[in-house]
Formats: structure tokens, sequence, C-alpha cells
């Protein structure tokens, strides 16, 4: 099923696959689960005088359909920031979009509003997203509950929350050299998934001694804990 090391990790009671496509699979409710693609931001930037190609909207879709074919997935839930504002909405971006969701029309696909969202407007309605504020969380998905912002799960206390907003990663250190990176972080009450776009920073988290923190690498999901694991993710990024 998986072409990428994967790595899998125990939260909230349910297990869940980490992908080095910076996106993460819930198998027993066969749901992708993806944060911040930001979606049009070339375009925003073009509008604003700086010359970025269209390429990120396009090869962040790709990657997204290639998860698509990796795992088996009924549902694709997003965890905010679609689009990354309203003048991101160029009609290249809406075409390239377009066609992408043609071409997996059976999918259902659950927008979770985020901050850029509120800006950049809901999708349009022929792209058949369902679209809800957070927290969101269906029947069938127990504990679980699905954000943006990692916040919300201090006014949940019933259930734990999967978010995004944060874009987090860790910084890898060798002698004078570092290197900062995405990583999944799954604490007491939330889990943080790193951002998918490309086209997109990163924030360094400080996680306690009782978090679970993964490092993404081009080619690998490791455990930070993991002996060695600074190397191979400096590896798979070489």
């Amino acid at each position: 099923m998986q072409d990428t090391p994967c790595a899998h990790v125990q939260w909230a009671g349910e297990r869940f696959t980490l992908s080095p496509l910076r996106l993460a699979y819930w198998a027993r409710r066969r749901t992708l689960l993806v944060a911040d693609l930001h979606l049009g931001k070339p375009a925003a930037f073009r509008h604003a005088g700086v010359p970025v190609p269209e390429e990120c909207t396009s090869a962040d879709l790709s990657r997204l359909s290639e998860a698509l074919l990796q795992f088996p997935t009924d549902r694709l839930v997003m965890l905010g920031d679609l689009l990354h504002a309203r003048t991101a909405r160029a009609q290249q971006t809406i075409d390239t979009i377009t066609r992408w969701r043609t071409g997996h029309a059976e999918l259902d696909i659950v927008l979770v509003r985020g901050n850029h969202d509120a800006h950049a407007g809901d999708p349009p309605e022929e792209w058949g997203f369902r679209v809800a504020d957070e927290p969101f969380a269906e029947p069938d998905d127990g504990v679980i509950a699905f954000a943006h912002y990692p916040e919300a799960a201090q006014h949940d206390r019933d259930r734990f929350v999967l978010a995004g907003h944060v874009h987090p990663a860790v910084r890898l250190t060798r002698g004078s050299r570092s290197l900062r990176t995405p990583c999944f972080w799954f604490s007491g009450r939330f889990g943080v998934l790193p951002a998918f776009g490309s086209f997109t920073g990163t924030a360094v988290v400080t996680p306690s001694v009782h978090d679970q923190v993964f490092i993404v690498g081009d080619d690998a999901v490791v455990p930070a804990h993991a002996p060695g694991a600074q190397n191979r993710a400096r590896a798979t990024r070489a």
C-alpha cells in the first residue's frame, strides 16, 4: 500500500500512519488528513507584484493524488487554509483545482475552516466540498475531532483534536550546521500536522518530554526519539 517509509503513532486510542508526503492516514476511518495547503499562494504573490511560478499548486495536488493512490481513502479532511487568500482565486488556480477535483469526483472532502479560509472564502460549490467550522467530528470518529487551531482542544475536554495552523518544525543541529525540518507533533490532547503546501514556511516548536514528535524527511518519517533519528532525517533531506 505504501511506497515510502512511513511512521505510525498510537494516540487517543487510535493508530495513524504518518507519511513523508506531509499528511496522516487514519486506516480505521479510511480517512486522509492534510493541513495548510495554501493553494494559490503563488497567484496571491503575483497579484502583489512578486513573480512566482504557478507550478507549486499543480505539484501539491499531484502529491495529494499520489497519497490517494497509496492509501485506500473514502474521506479527505483538510484541517484549514485550503486557499491562501482571496487573491489566490485566480482563474488559472481555480481551473487547476477544478481539474483535480473532477479526477476525484467520488471522494468525500471536508474542509474545516481556518484563518486563511475566512479571508479567501469557501470553495466554489461545484467542487462539492463539505465545509465546517471547528471542531468538526462525525459519529464514527469517536473521541477524535478535527480543527484548524490546536487550541480547540482546550475548549473540548471530551475529545482529542487533530489540527494544523502551526506549520510545526524542529531544528536539527550538527556542530555549527543546522537544518529546520517539518514535523508531526502529538501532545496530550492535540496533534498537529505539518503544513502540506510546498510554498509555506515553518515554525520551530518546543514539545515537552512527554510529547511524541516525528521528523519529516524527503523520503521517510522518523520518530524523534529513535536512535540516530537526526542523522536519518538529515540523510533523507540531503
